[in-house]
């Protein structure tokens, strides 16, 4: 396969990820995947090999894409979860508030 083809092929399955209806996970592969790619050519380019360097830096930058999305992923899940007892204890505040109010007023 000629580089251009491998380069090709990688940006088109990268912008692929990218553009549809991904997960962080699928993204950050997608991501990395590109960039690792264009490193790689770059890299293998200097020893006369762009196309294993793209296929090794498209390879390795999928791999840390996809653990860096999958980390993103579940900070954005905690600070769901937080965000949910927050609400909850928010509402458990305003709830109290209103019984103290109702206690203090004067029962006529």
């Amino acid at each position: 396969m000629h580089t251009k083809t491998i380069l090709s092929l990688v940006l088109v399955l990268g912008l692929a990820f990218a553009s549809a209806g991904c997960t962080e996970t699928q993204e950050g592969a997608g991501i990395g995947t590109l960039a690792g790619a264009g490193i790689g050519a770059g890299i293998g380019a200097a020893f006369g090999a762009p196309g294993l360097g793209a296929a090794i830096g498209a390879g390795a930058g999928g791999l840390g894409g996809a653990l860096i999305g999958d980390q993103m992923k579940q900070k954005k899940e905690q600070q769901q979860q937080l965000r949910m007892q927050l609400q909850e204890e928010q509402q458990k505040n305003l709830q109290l508030q209103q019984q103290i109010q109702s206690q203090q007023r004067p029962q006529y």
